[in-house]
């Protein structure tokens, strides 16, 4: 969980330096770190601004019926990077490496494989996690990964990306757009999201580890949307993500938009569903 990755080029620096949920870093998005121009499907030579024309001229002022959201990355945000947390808690168990080691090691770790099972995330992603941090520190202590997923599970270690997230997220909802969030990671998911009082602003949750389904596999985005009784053409995904969230949610029929890239905050992603703040 804490597994948050590495991000687009203009936030690269800060995940790499922040991890995520388990320290969702290096995988987090290698992916992502060329950033390219990304534009809707079917946009071809026509602009943003036409774009947005065109699917007014469909749908309306509101573009959008619903809008989804990853979580780590783009909801959420680890409070501190991954390798200093991996390396002060581990001191007292004799953790020796760098934080620039740990990191390093983590990125290969997380890049490997994972051959248990076709997921990552099945269930709590114990014995995964137990592996990246084991591979990633050299301690396959139980107390100090236990202590480690523990923390990962808290308010402590994740804060909102977007302080004014619960405004925009209020007024999209008057405005009737169903809201959902859309996320590869365990079942702490939602006892984090409860714990950052942020789980009543969603009408649904799709979480890989229950939807049996990770981005960029487009079942995860399908499931989303039948959770909110709306079809793929009519909602619009947001990620920090190019492969996992844009791909993805494009594959599966939804429109999608880059976080960090394309869009930079909820009051920017409401103003192009046609929302205003």
């Amino acid at each position: 969980m804490a597994l948050m990755a590495t991000r687009t080029k203009v936030l690269l620096h800060r995940v790499v330096k922040n991890g995520g949920a388990f320290g969702k870093v290096g995988a987090m998005r290698s992916s992502s770190t060329a950033v390219v121009e990304s534009r809707p499907v079917g946009l071809g030579v026509l602009g943003l601004k036409d774009y947005e024309d065109y699917r007014r001229s469909l749908y309306g002022e509101i573009t959008h019926k619903a809008l989804l959201v990853d979580a780590a990355g783009t909801l959420l945000v680890p409070s501190q990077p991954m390798a200093q947390i991996y390396r002060t808690i581990g001191e007292k168990y004799g953790v020796k490496y760098s934080e620039d080691e740990i990191l390093n090691r983590y990125r290969r770790a997380y890049g490997q494989p994972w051959g248990r099972s076709r997921l990552r995330y099945v269930n709590d992603a114990r014995p995964f996690w137990q592996y990246i941090v084991s591979n990633s520190t050299g301690c396959s202590d139980s107390q100090y990964f236990e202590e480690l997923y523990n923390y990962y599970s808290t308010n402590k270690a994740w804060h909102l990306c977007d302080p004014d997230a619960e405004n925009v997220f209020k007024a999209l909802r008057k405005a009737g757009v169903k809201l959902g969030v859309v996320s590869n990671f365990d079942t702490r998911l939602r006892p984090l999201m409860r714990s950052l009082n942020c789980d009543h602003w969603f009408d649904a949750v799709a979480v890989s580890a229950e939807v049996e389904a990770e981005k960029p596999n487009p079942t995860i985005f399908l499931k989303a949307c039948d959770l909110l009784g709306v079809k793929p053409e009519d909602a619009v995904h947001v990620g920090d993500d190019r492969r996992n969230d844009v791909w993805g949610a494009r594959d599966a029929g939804c429109d999608a938009w880059l976080w960090g890239s394309e869009v930079h905050s909820f009051r920017e992603v409401a103003q192009r569903i046609g929302v205003q703040v």
